[in-house]
């Protein structure tokens, strides 16, 4: 049975602290066995599915744009989750908040990046391309994966410095639930805002129709401007797909960590008495079946993702038939290497 090393540890942070998976840890050797099987279940499916996403991202050219680049590194933290936290966990040995803060606050701050990326492409489409480029883009993954590490090893300095320590914990505590509280308002007011424009742009795209419509019933000749509300109409209605999921990408962190800031607002109130432990294995599942349902919506609800899905397992049943030695035409041939690079 894993004990709880120190009182005073550092384990107060956003990361579940002492008490919250700490207090868990206790408990997961007694734990029965439909639970470790349905947690090990999951994170074998949040390996396999993130891990796709990222072998997706390498094999196809197409695939690799500004806002799929956020995307796989929201999904190697994702498997970060998956490979660190939830192993250390189901063996029932004691997880070094460090490591903790450092994985979630990195895909706290990988969604932070996807978010900006989407309010840049919906709000400022013309300045997109200029100001989105691949510079800034790795620029800001940097910051994404840097600064989640100085967070999580900010304890260390006052860790054998008994007389500051609990102070610090606390004050520590405090910034790291106002940096989460801060990033979730930002979050929310982000995607209000790409509603918003959505709406708006829809509403647009509907008038633009309506007009062409006239212009066609008045036996108008004008192709120019038709052609050009078309290929407007095309890029909106794609921003508008694109906004619809990570909306609903949005939606599921929302629900997934509510129950985590939850437990830690009462942390840093100092009632960590009033949460029951159920609610801590909700907070254990909500943050494990957040890492599984990002590469579930790209894969449903993204376009290009959703093809390149298709594109690889047919590539792959073409495989095994030609390892199988079954016979294929020239063309069968041509078709199987279009669709596997």
């Amino acid at each position: 049975m894993t004990e709880i090393v120190d009182e005073n540890h550092s384990d107060d942070n956003l990361t579940t602290s002492s008490k919250t998976f700490q207090k868990t840890a206790d408990t997961s050797l007694d734990l029965e066995l439909p639970p470790i099987i349905s947690l090990a279940v999951i994170g074998c499916a949040v390996v396999v599915s993130n891990a796709l996403v990222c072998i997706l991202f390498c094999r196809y050219h197409r695939l690799r744009t500004i806002t799929n680049t956020f995307i796989v590194s929201l999904a190697i933290s994702d498997l970060m989750v998956a490979t660190v936290f939830l192993p250390t966990y189901l063996a029932g040995l004691a997880i070094s908040p460090y490591i903790i803060a450092y994985i979630l606050f990195a895909y706290l701050f990988n969604f932070c990046g996807i978010t900006w990326d989407r309010y840049q492409a919906v709000l400022k489409p013309l300045s997109y391309r200029s100001n989105v480029t691949r510079a800034v883009v790795y620029k800001i993954l940097a910051l994404v994966w840097t600064i989640p590490f100085l967070l999580a090893i900010i304890p260390i300095f006052w860790e054998y410095r008994l007389g500051i320590k609990l102070s610090a914990e606390r004050i520590y505590q405090g910034v790291l639930v106002t940096i989460v509280t801060i990033c979730s308002v930002l979050i929310c007011w982000a995607y209000s805002k790409i509603f918003r424009a959505t709406r708006r742009q829809v509403k647009w795209m509907i008038e633009m129709s309506e007009t062409n419509a006239r212009i066609v019933n008045s036996s108008q000749p004008i192709r120019l401007p038709r052609q050009l509300s078309k290929r407007l109409s095309v890029n909106i209605s794609t921003e508008v797909k694109a906004a619809k999921v990570f909306a609903l990408v949005g939606l599921t962190f929302a629900v997934c960590w509510l129950p985590l800031i939850i437990i830690n607002v009462f942390f840093a109130l100092g009632y960590p008495d009033l949460v029951p432990t159920a609610f801590l294995d909700v907070s254990l599942y909500s943050l494990v079946g957040n890492a599984l349902a990002d590469p579930l919506i790209y894969s449903f609800y993204k376009s290009d993702y959703r093809r390149a899905f298709k594109r690889f397992f047919r590539c792959c049943q073409y495989g095994e038939k030609s390892a199988s030695g079954s016979s294929m035409t020239a063309n069968d041939s041509l078709f199987t290497e279009g669709s596997c690079n």
